[in-house]
């Protein structure tokens, strides 16, 4: 009877916990989507342009922000079905519970040791994509070319320049071989690379002499700045994520025990 009790109030603590790690996957996805300093709509079309197997980063952006909202909304129903089932002692609902839980463990599993095994891959297959897409870069004005006008508000958002940092011309510069510089770009680089440079000032800030060593430029590069803007939103992701497998695992044991208790349609 003791350890029929002592598995209840655990498992409605474990999910009392699941509430709250359903909030701290929902709130960081909400805030994402209501970042529009980094992903709107004047940066999207360059986001859109970098293929990335059958889709492309500017969906996955805003379809990652939407799979972290509907994921902390389905960890907070899950939780009420665990609570539920534990307090009222109704035994589907523990057996459902059970079987969704060691489904969505499994799961993770797999993520993470596809994600291990293919990290380094898929970094070096996305710069090399932004790097593709940059080529496409036609104006350097916010106008004229939706695209460009992308790239040049990625640029001034997450306060970089070019795919790689620039260093130099030639091959120190992302934008050498671009349809801009190419066809007859009158400067080095474009001016969303100036650290002053705003929508509302943009064609009277800094320029970068032509065949010329760029000085005064963002220092980091594109691919740095997208890298960290997702890193610091995955680091709190994933601590949630490995507490929520610890958290699962001791979920399951504690519910298999409830279940054990009765061989009827509910527990007493």
């Amino acid at each position: 009877m003791c350890n029929k009790k002592v598995s209840k109030v655990v498992l409605v603590i474990i999910n009392i916990l699941f509430i709250l790690l359903g909030l701290g996957l929902l709130i960081p996805g909400i805030l994402v989507v209501i970042n529009e300093d980094v992903i709107n709509d004047d940066v999207l079309p360059a986001l859109k342009s970098v293929s990335f197997g059958v889709t492309n980063l500017g969906d996955m952006a805003k379809g990652l922000s939407m799979t972290l909202i509907v994921l902390g909304s389905f960890v907070l129903v899950l939780s009420l079905i665990g609570a539920i089932g534990a307090c009222c002692k109704i035994r589907c609902l523990l057996i459902i519970y059970i079987i969704i839980v060691l489904i969505l463990s499994i799961g993770k599993f797999v993520i993470v040791i596809l994600w291990i095994i293919f990290n380094s891959d898929i970094e070096s297959k996305l710069k090399t994509e932004m790097k593709t897409a940059l080529l496409k870069f036609t104006t350097d004005d916010l106008t004229t070319h939706e695209l460009s006008s992308g790239w040049n508000y990625l640029n001034m958002n997450l306060e970089c320049c070019g795919i790689d940092a620039v260093t130099g011309t030639g091959a120190g510069n992302d934008y050498t071989n671009s349809a801009w510089y190419t066809g007859g770009g009158a400067d080095e680089l474009p001016k969303s690379c100036c650290p002053s440079a705003t929508s509302s000032s943009y064609s009277s800030t800094c320029s970068f002499t032509k065949n010329a060593n760029p000085t005064g430029q963002h220092s980091k590069g594109c691919y740095d700045a997208v890298k960290d803007f997702a890193t610091k939103y995955s680091v709190a992701f994933i601590c949630i994520g490995v507490f929520i497998l610890l958290t699962e695992i001791a979920a399951v044991i504690f519910a298999c025990s409830l279940c054990k208790k009765s061989k009827t349609g509910s527990l007493v």
